[in-house]
């Protein structure tokens, strides 16, 4: 019978090549309200330095929706919604950070993709697309598509997640259809690359 054991060099080798999940596990070099107020709005653009991010608005305005939770370990960066008169041209997307130290049984982008779509399904919607790869302005992150239906019409909610200097980012984005929620993304969220 063959030895079913794990052997040192195994375990050794596991420990050497796997800087992804000690990386992922990394504490944030700020803390989230530091975090928070590095985000400002200038016009119809929102910047993150921590994040190397930019939001751009247009052609909706941002709302007061951003905030930093009481246990002070995750924040709603900031909302962009346009309420537009036509169904179609109607979208929200809020940038969300939670702490990667405050969660650690969150192991990966798509299990937390996936507990967030668990959520949404326990809420009453339906899952359009489970969790995917996707690139967002050249960063990878895991996508999670459901539909809502609400009197009597319906709309797509997406969760975009990666793991980002201690904090796991997410974009939470509604529109119309999964196609308008990837125009918006496309053409709303910049990344700077670690080059510039």
């Amino acid at each position: 019978m063959p030895d079913m054991r794990p052997h040192s060099a195994i375990f050794l080798f596991g420990l050497l090549f796997c800087p992804v999940v000690t990386q992922a596990q990394q504490k944030p070099t700020k803390d989230i309200s530091a975090v928070y107020a590095e985000g400002k709005i200038n016009g119809t653009e929102y910047k993150n330095e921590y994040f190397a991010l930019t939001l751009t608005a247009t052609p909706g305005q941002f709302t007061q929706g951003g905030f930093v939770s009481s246990e002070g370990k995750r924040a709603r960066l900031v909302d962009v919604e346009n309420n537009s008169s036509k169904f179609q041209d109607k979208f929200v997307i809020a940038v969300l950070a939670d702490s990667l130290a405050a969660n650690p049984l969150v192991h990966s982008p798509e299990q937390y993709a996936r507990s967030v779509r668990h959520q949404f399904e326990k809420q009453g919607m339906e899952t359009e697309k489970a969790e995917s790869p996707i690139e967002v302005s050249g960063l990878p992150f895991v996508q999670a598509i459901v539909k809502a239906n609400e009197g009597g019409s319906s709309h797509y909610r997406a969760i975009y997640t990666t793991f980002l200097k201690g904090y796991i980012l997410s974009l939470d984005v509604s529109a119309a259809t999964p196609e308008k929620i990837a125009r918006v993304v496309t053409r709303a969220v910049k990344f700077e690359s670690k080059g510039k």
